[in-house]
C-alpha cells in the first residue's frame, strides 16, 4: 500500500469520531469499481471506522430494489438525470447540511457541479467525456494529411468518403470512413448521450432535447439544426458499417467520433499491434458546423449520492464520500478506472498532461451534463426511433423525422 494510504486519510482521520457498530452499503456499478471499492477504499475507511461492516454492491438492481423500499446507502450513480430524479422521488440527502461540505465543494472544479430544487444532492466522484479518433495511416493512404483532422461535419464527410474509397485489406476486409454505434440503438437515451453531443455541434451547444425547466421540447426549432444533424449523420452513414462489428480498432475504420477517453485501454488491443496516440492514431475535437465554433461534448462519470436514512448512517456514509474525494484516492481511482479528475488539484499532474489524457482533460470545460428531467429519457427513445428511421433505414426525411419526434414528445407534455 502506497505510503499516502497509511495514516490519516480522511479529514476526520485525526479527530475521535465514535459511532455504533453499524452497516454501511456502497453501491458502485460491476467490475472495475467494485474490485476498487472493495480491496482499496473499504481497508482505509474501516482504520477509521473499524466497527463499522461495508457492504459493497452493484448497481444492476438498484430500480428494483428501489420500488420496494429497499435502498443502498452511498451509490455511485452517474451525472444529470438521476440526483435530480432521485432528488425529486424525496429518497436522497442533501450535502449541504454535513460537515466539511463547503471545504469539498471547494476543491472541485465548478463545471461539475449543478444544484437540483436549490440544494446540492450528488459529489462529482469523477469525469469522463468523449473526443474524435481517427486513424493516422488511413489518412495518410487516402491522401489526406495526417495531422489537420477534420474541424467541420463538411469536412468530416470529404475525409470518410476519401477513406471509404480505399481498396480492401490483405483479408479481403472493407475499409470504411467512419463508425457509429448502431448496435446500441435501441439502449435508449444511454446511447442519446453518445449521438448527442454530436448533435451539439450542429447548434454550438444552444440547444438539448428540452427547455431548461424540462417542460417542453425544443430540438424542433429551426435553430437546433436537428435536421441537418440527421441529414449529415445519413450521409456518414454511407462511409460506415450498419454495426459497430468491425471496430475502429480493427485498423478499418478511418474516424470515430465517439471515443471516451475510459476506453483507452482498447488502444492496447488493436489488430496487428497496439496503437499509440500521437503514432499511428490521433485524437481531434468533434467537428463542428462551423469553423471556428467551440467543439462540445458530453459529460459522463459518477456522481456520489446519499440515499436517506438514520442521521448516524448518513453521516457515515458522507464520511465514505470525504475518503472518496481525498486527492491521493481519488487519483489512484481514475488511475484504475479510466477517469478524468474533477478535482481542481489533481489537474495539473503529469498523468493528466499525458499525450492520452491532455485533449480529454482540456475538453473538460466544453462538456454539457445529460438533461436533469426522468422525460428526456422518453423523448431520446422517440428520437432515436426517428433517428433509426433516417439514418439506417432511409425510410422518411430529416424533415418528416423531426416533425414526427416533435409531435409525439409534445404527447408526453399534454398529460
Amino acid at each position: 500500500m502506497k505510503k499516502w494510504l497509511i495514516g490519516c486519510v480522511l479529514a476526520l482521520s485525526c479527530q475521535t469520531v465514535t459511532f455504533a457498530a453499524t452497516k454501511l452499503e456502497v453501491m458502485t456499478p460491476a467490475g472495475n469499481y467494485m474490485n476498487f471499492v472493495r480491496s482499496v477504499v473499504v481497508p482505509e475507511f474501516n482504520k477509521q471506522y473499524p466497527d463499522v461492516e461495508v457492504v459493497v454492491s452493484n448497481d444492476e438492481n438498484l430500480e428494483t430494489r428501489m420500488a420496494a423500499g429497499d435502498l443502498p446507502n452511498l451509490y455511485a450513480g452517474v451525472f444529470g438525470y438521476q440526483p435530480a430524479k432521485y432528488a425529486k422521488m424525496g429518497k436522497l440527502a442533501y450535502l449541504e447540511q454535513f460537515d466539511g461540505y463547503q471545504e469539498l465543494i471547494d476543491r472541485i472544479d465548478p463545471v461539475f457541479l449543478r444544484k437540483n430544487f436549490g440544494r446540492s444532492y450528488y459529489i462529482p466522484w469523477s469525469a469522463t467525456t468523449q473526443l474524435m479518433i481517427y486513424n493516422k495511416e488511413l489518412f495518410i493512404e487516402a491522401g489526406l494529411d495526417p495531422d489537420q483532422p477534420p474541424q467541420t461535419w463538411e469536412e468530416f464527410l470529404s475525409a470518410a468518403e476519401k477513406i471509404n474509397q480505399l481498396p480492401p485489406r490483405a483479408d479481403g476486409s472493407p475499409v470504411y470512413g467512419t463508425v457509429f454505434w448502431n448496435d446500441v440503438l435501441s439502449s435508449g437515451s444511454w446511447y442519446w448521450g453518445m449521438l448527442a453531443q454530436l448533435y451539439y455541434n450542429f447548434n454550438e451547444g444552444e440547444f438539448t432535447l428540452l427547455n431548461r425547466f424540462g417542460t417542453h421540447p425544443i430540438f424542433d426549432k429551426d435553430e437546433a439544426n436537428m435536421t441537418e444533424f440527421l441529414e449529415t449523420m445519413q450521409q456518414a452513414q454511407k462511409f460506415a458499417p450498419l454495426t459497430m462489428e468491425k471496430s475502429f480498432f480493427s485498423r478499418n475504420i478511418g474516424m470515430w467520433p465517439q471515443f471516451g477517453f475510459g476506453w483507452k485501454a482498447n488502444l492496447q488491443e488493436a489488430a496487428l499491434r497496439p496503437m499509440v496516440v500521437g503514432e499511428d492514431v490521433g485524437l481531434a475535437p468533434i467537428p463542428t458546423l462551423n469553423k471556428g465554433d467551440t467543439s462540445y461534448s458530453t459529460l459522463d462519470g459518477r456522481a456520489l449520492m446519499i440515499f436517506k436514512n438514520t442521521i448516524e448512517v448518513e453521516k457515515l456514509s458522507w464520511a465514505f464520500v470525504q475518503l472518496l474525494m481525498d486527492d491521493e484516492l481519488n487519483h489512484l481511482a481514475n488511475v484504475e478506472l479510466g477517469q478524468l479528475p474533477v478535482l481542481t488539484e489533481l489537474q495539473g499532474r503529469p498523468y493528466y498532461q499525458s499525450k492520452e489524457a491532455k485533449p480529454f482533460v482540456d475538453q473538460l470545460p466544453h462538456t454539457i451534463m445529460s438533461e436533469p428531467f426522468s422525460q428526456s429519457a422518453d423523448v431520446a427513445t422517440i428520437l432515436l426511433q426517428q433517428y433509426s428511421r433516417v439514418v439506417l433505414k432511409n425510410e422518411i426525411t430529416a424533415e418528416v423525422a423531426v416533425e414526427s419526434a416533435s409531435n409525439q414528445a409534445k404527447k408526453i407534455f399534454s398529460h
